[in-house]
């Protein structure tokens, strides 16, 4: 049986300062070969090669629909594409400037079915901080591996929302001599941050934090990309 933890939290949207919320606490990320490694435990038949080169070209396919603007439904996801910045009229068009185009993905219909069957167990509530699930360069296309100078940046997790008037509060880029606070944000939400990397940033490994402040102390935790970031 599969198991879905989670703790409560103060919920900031109902007036009732006794209401809580829960927040899932992901126990470990998985990447596409650990999920090859999970798949050839049930003795499919198939090599690792196979499975890579399938997933590999299943990528691939997907990809390319969704950037020839067809939505993509899986058992898993549901993919697609959106254009987000604001347009100044109908006369305007797309200005790599101002706007930005990305995927988005929703959950299918096999994986709401496999959660909401899941037993649910609750667990001792840790203190809130920044996590981050996936850190995608739009620009070469990449998650978890590389940053590209003056290219966007999409980071999706859990508990990102920040103040952007606080110097202490945001997104860090740590490897250089001091850290590196990214200034130009499209949008900072709980569950996705957007911003543009810094068009100077020197060539090298870094780790990413995001940094937020909690509660009237301003107590800043910290959420640590856990793959270095190549800039080349």
């Amino acid at each position: 049986m599969n198991t879905i933890r989670y703790n409560l939290q103060s919920n900031p949207i109902t007036p009732d300062p006794n209401d809580q919320s829960a927040r899932v606490v992901h126990d470990k990320t998985r990447y596409v070969p650990d999920i090859v490694e999970l798949m050839l435990i049930r003795g499919t038949g198939l090599s690792k090669q196979d499975m890579n080169a399938v997933l590999d070209l299943f990528f691939e396919v997907v990809a390319n629909e969704v950037a020839s603007s067809n939505k993509v439904i899986t058992p898993i996801a549901k993919y697609g594409a959106s254009i987000t910045g604001v347009f100044t009229d109908v006369a305007d068009s797309f200005d790599p400037a101002r706007h930005a185009a990305g995927g988005t993905v929703s959950a299918g219909d096999l994986l709401n079915l496999k959660v909401r069957a899941a037993s649910k167990e609750k667990i001792l509530q840790a203190a809130p901080q920044p996590f981050i699930l996936q850190i995608r360069d739009v620009e070469s296309t990449t998650a978890n591996s590389k940053l590209s100078p003056g290219g966007i940046v999409e980071i999706s997790g859990e508990e990102l929302k920040f103040d952007k008037t606080q110097t202490d509060e945001g997104v860090f880029l740590l490897g250089a001599a001091d850290p590196i606070r990214i200034a130009t944000y499209y949008k900072v939400t709980q569950g996705l941050i957007v911003f543009t990397v810094p068009a100077t940033l020197p060539v090298g490994s870094y780790t990413l934090e995001v940094r937020r402040a909690y509660t009237n102390a301003r107590a800043i935790r910290k959420g640590t990309s856990e793959d270095a970031l190549l800039v080349s």
